[in-house]
């Protein structure tokens, strides 16, 4: 039985080396080396204090992962319609300071009140200079109005090597509240060929109190071993969390995320990472990988509904705008994903009461499964699985929806959940082939199953 055993974790260890060398590391950062550059974009002027704590450890996470030539652009107090100075002047402290202690250029910081001008030119030269070779990714902290300017004055041909970064609707331009701050959103910029990598909103694992409250003594335990460092560095992002007066750092799982691929910045990582100098190794393929709709390339026929609506992710979701034929189709080309590998494709979609709608997944133009129609007359949000359907890096992904009758064909996201790698590996039209988290995710990719090597059954 020992010898089975041993055979066996033989034959594991063969085949994750074996996979290593068959599927080169698809994210940026392959855990020496980061393919591309970082731009970032952060508010902290007004609305909300959250970025006071945020940015000074994004720039901690980007310097403990040894990447601080990687950024290129770091702009902040980037609301523009309104502006509280105190609050300018305590961003401020908390971005030079963190920029100061981790070692970083003073000239690529850019103060959006003082120098706005300077940013746009700033963030349009990034985007001028990026290539297949050198993507940009630019991870949005603050509202689109700045990330858009830099982005309009920019080359067209260069936008499609930019990748933009955001885990909330606040950030993607939308918002319940203080409408009159944003005037722009993301889908002014997706069509002019901007990738858009939407994460799962991170306050759910960097943030421990409520918004509008101080914290309680309670929330901040979770973040004592800030305050016990033996890093005087760490000490320090201690004391921009208490300036804000929550324990809350959110924006900066984003900045995590583009280094490890997990979108689960939770502050246990943050622990290991800043403060017991562990750099975990990055998380790739991805497990899972969500395309909200609205995050589509290209909409035909289809609008935007922003609603309150809890059981959406990020609360939007795409409406047919007439009764007939509507189709969201958009390239595969997202972080930390394999090259070429086996999904069941997740389709969340509104069984209206009324009609009865026709949904079809297409891949490449072609046809993936059978259709389905949306005929419980639920009115509830459905998801439907098409299985075992190979996709690379470049692939086009399309759904298309037949309006019937007063249903709307109303579409929330398409999730790619990996169920195997492919045994080959073809060429694509991208580099590598970045939403809310399964609520239950139980899919497994090859790297996360463990073979138990005890010699025993």
């Amino acid at each position: 039985m020992k010898n089975y055993w041993k055979t066996a974790c033989a034959a594991a260890i063969i085949m994750h080396l074996s996979v290593s060398i068959l599927y080169p590391h698809s994210g940026p950062f392959d855990g020496q080396t980061f393919k591309g550059r970082i731009a970032y974009g952060a508010d902290g002027n007004y609305n909300d204090e959250d970025d006071w704590g945020a940015s000074p450890v994004a720039l901690a996470i980007f310097a403990q992962f040894g990447v601080k030539d990687k950024l290129v652009h770091f702009d902040y107090n980037c609301i523009l319609p309104k502006t509280d100075p105190k609050w300018e002047k305590i961003h401020q402290t908390s971005v030079l300071g963190a920029a100061r202690r981790y070692g970083y250029s003073k000239s690529l910081f850019y103060d959006c009140q003082k120098d706005l001008d300077g940013a746009i030119e700033n963030i349009k030269n990034a985007i001028n200079e990026s290539s297949a070779d050198n993507p940009l990714y630019f991870i949005l902290a603050g509202p689109m109005e700045v990330p858009y300017l830099g982005i309009q004055k920019s080359d067209p041909a260069k936008r499609q090597f930019v990748y933009c970064i955001s885990h909330s609707r606040w950030n993607d331009g939308y918002t319940t509240q203080d409408g009159n701050l944003m005037t722009h959103n993301k889908r002014d910029v997706i069509p002019q060929g901007i990738k858009w990598v939407q994460i799962t909103d991170q306050n759910q694992f960097l943030s421990t109190s409520r918004y509008g409250s101080p914290a309680k003594s309670q929330d901040w335990q979770p973040w004592y071993w800030m305050r016990d460092s033996d890093d005087p560095n760490v000490r320090f992002l201690w004391e921009r969390l208490l300036a804000v007066t929550r324990a809350d750092c959110s924006d900066s799982g984003m900045a995590y995320f583009l280094m490890t691929g997990d979108e689960r910045s939770e502050i246990s990582k943050l622990r290991k990472l800043l403060d017991d100098n562990i750099v975990p190794a990055p998380t790739d393929p991805r497990e899972y990988i969500r395309i909200e709709a609205e995050n589509f390339l290209k909409l035909e026929n289809y609008d935007l509904e922003h609603r309150n609506d809890r059981k959406v992710s990020h609360r939007i979701n795409l409406k047919l705008a007439s009764i007939t034929t509507g189709r969201i189709r958009t390239r595969f080309e997202q972080p930390y994903t394999a090259n070429k590998a086996l999904y069941n494709v997740d389709v969340r979609y509104l069984d209206e009461k009324d009609g009865r709608c026709r949904l079809s997944l297409f891949l490449n133009g072609r046809q993936n499964g059978s259709s389905w129609y949306a005929s419980k007359n639920s009115d509830q949000w459905t998801t439907h699985t098409i299985e075992d359907v190979t996709i690379s890096a470049g692939d086009e992904i399309m759904v298309e929806v037949q309006g019937d009758a007063g249903e709307y064909g109303k579409l929330d996201y398409v999730q790619l959940n990996l169920t195997s790698l492919a045994t080959e590996v073809t060429g694509s039209s991208s580099p590598f082939s970045a939403g809310d988290p399964l609520d239950d995710p139980d899919a497994r990719s090859l790297f996360s199953r463990k073979i138990p090597c005890t010699g025993r059954r």
